[in-house]
């Protein structure tokens, strides 16, 4: 089996609602290895009124010094730099410096409303060459109340990254059953932990098998593996 890529997570030391320190960024990327995560993308937080001031260069810079803290203890992970974006009508400026000169953007959709043209916004930050992928659709429940709107973002390039501890209850019982639902349609193009602490571990252990039960091991693969695979290897060769 392939080892998992998590692209999505808040590893980072004292960037965000995250790992308060080194020592939780490194029990937690210890923890991803044991579980079989090979190659881990930090994305801390880009939002306007909290995190504003988390530049590219401040997030390439903590991944390096983790990854070397990391190695000193023998943790065998692959640490990317990445951000989690809020959207908002200025996401296609603030978008424009993503660390690591990544191809790829994760865009946080919020967990109420729906933008009366999401599909317009996310479009202008397509168009420019990123690709966006919008992280844990199933945490908002309008967006999945509206069938033609998930069917308009996936036709117009956005690619679909849940949250695997969904599928266990890590956020509630709704939660879980629309990422069963965007599961069931084939919405999903991928999977992460969005991992903040280590306290969400076991949840993550549990969704993995809860995914497993309901898609079965080769999707797995596919969601947690060989599709974000494809970021790694472009990342990769761009750094």
């Amino acid at each position: 089996m392939d080892k998992f890529v998590d692209l999505h997570t808040h590893v980072l030391p004292g960037l965000d609602d995250g790992a308060r320190d080194v020592s939780d960024a490194l029990e937690m990327l210890e923890a991803l290895e044991k579980i079989g995560f090979k190659h881990v993308f930090a994305t801390p937080h880009h939002r306007l009124y909290s995190w504003e001031g988390i530049k590219a260069e401040t997030v390439e810079n903590s991944v390096r010094d983790l990854s070397e803290a990391a190695a000193r203890e023998g943790i065998d992970i692959s640490l990317l730099p990445g951000m989690e974006f809020d959207l908002d009508e200025t996401l296609p400026e603030r978008s424009l410096s993503v660390p690591g000169g990544a191809s790829h953007l994760l865009v946080d959709v919020g967990f109420r409303g729906v933008p009366r043209d999401l599909a317009g916004l996310l479009g202008r930050v397509i168009s420019s060459g990123v690709r966006v992928l919008l992280v844990h659709p199933e945490r908002n429940g309008k967006l999945c109340r509206k069938s033609a709107a998930l069917s308009e973002l996936i036709d117009s390039g956005v690619r679909f990254l849940g949250n695997v501890g969904s599928f266990s209850g890590m956020y509630g019982d709704l939660v879980r059953r629309d990422a069963r639902y965007l599961l069931k349609e084939g919405f999903y193009w991928a999977m992460a932990s969005d991992l903040h602490t280590a306290d969400q571990l076991p949840w993550i252990r549990a969704g993995i098998r809860e995914l497993a039960s309901l898609a079965g091991e080769s999707s797995v693969q596919d969601l947690m593996a060989q599709r974000p695979m494809e970021i790694v290897t472009a990342m990769e060769g761009d750094l």
